[in-house]
């Protein structure tokens, strides 16, 4: 594998080519900048942090200058309302010492604004390993899909808060960027909200943000896909890793109405043998109902329209919600 290169002028790369190429690019980068680690505050147990484009311009350039100093290189990251997601390559301490940088600059943001906001939560006590390939791009996928979910008015290429918008998206980048060390000194003392930090030469600076596609290692990030489309499928049709996933975090689960029809789908058919929800005795759907609400935080809403049960069943079966 270390020797591996197709030819030159040879046809197309097959399934096996793309895999290995990507395998290769996976331990290589292991290897030059250490081991890879999914940060992730808890999204179950914060309050609302952002609440306004500004607050979120002032996250993305946290997580610039935060992992600047702690010497992690980001690969993609998710600014959320209440938490935020990074995926990172370093050691543990240097997550640590991220996550303890950006809350303290994020709670120096706040009093300027004067709002007293509750961070004893705001944490990574343990961040996640990726040692592998598959679960590389499934955490990938997983952060890049974050605001897409939540959201209905965003698609993956179009929710600002974070890099994955620019996945496979090369028209993303902003063509009137500056170098970040072009920025006065006035403008650095406000994004860094401590002393004014040394940043990396490739950062740069537009309207009031550090950018994404100057800190973020999009390119790498991209061939740990075999291609767009092997991304785009992974993006788009991995419901049941991404809700696994989300419990595993403590994280907010939320799917749209599509995404909860193919797991009630899936779930009908493997427990009662009958693809169609709305199909199942009313017992049965009540079983699936709650399994749909205790495990995919399906809203009673949701799981009348999915299962068609009668509103008054929904009141008797979530009187609290």
């Amino acid at each position: 594998m270390d020797n591996y290169l197709p030819p030159k002028n040879s046809h197309p790369l097959s399934f096996g080519d793309k895999e290995r190429l990507c395998e290769l690019h996976f331990f290589e980068c292991q290897q030059q900048f250490g081991e890879f680690w999914h940060i992730c505050t808890p999204g179950n147990l914060c309050e609302v942090l952002f609440t306004k484009p500004e607050d979120y311009r002032f996250g993305i350039s946290n997580m610039a200058i935060s992992s600047a100093e702690a010497g992690l290189t980001i690969f993609t990251d998710a600014i959320m309302s209440n938490h935020i997601h990074g995926l990172a390559a370093g050691t543990k301490q240097q997550c640590f010492k991220m996550v303890e940088s950006y809350s303290y600059r994020l709670c120096k943001y706040f009093e300027s604004k004067g709002r007293y906001v509750s961070l004893r939560d705001f944490r990574c006590d343990e961040p996640i390993l990726i040692d592998n390939l598959s679960s590389m791009r499934n955490e990938i996928v997983y952060i890049n899909r974050n605001g897409f979910v939540i959201n209905p008015a965003y698609t993956p290429f179009s929710y600002p808060w974070g890099s994955g918008y620019l996945y496979f998206n090369p028209l993303a980048k902003e063509p009137r960027a500056i170098p970040y060390e072009n920025a006065s000194f006035k403008e650095k003392r406000r994004l860094s909200r401590r002393r004014v930090c040394q940043m990396p030469e490739r950062y740069l600076y537009y309207n009031g943000i550090i950018l994404p596609e100057s800190y973020a290692r999009i390119d790498l990030g991209e061939r740990m896909f075999r291609d767009a489309h092997h991304y785009m499928y992974m993006l788009t049709r991995n419901v049941e890793a991404y809700s696994e996933e989300a419990k595993r975090l403590g994280d907010a689960i939320v799917l749209t109405d599509d995404e909860l029809f193919q797991s009630a789908r899936l779930l009908s058919e493997k427990n009662y043998g009958i693809n169609q929800p709305a199909l199942l005795p009313p017992d049965s759907k009540i079983e699936i109902a709650k399994l749909m609400n205790r495990d995919y935080r399906a809203t009673p809403r949701q799981i009348r329209r999915i299962f068609k049960i009668p509103e008054e069943t929904i009141k008797q079966l979530f009187p609290d919600k």
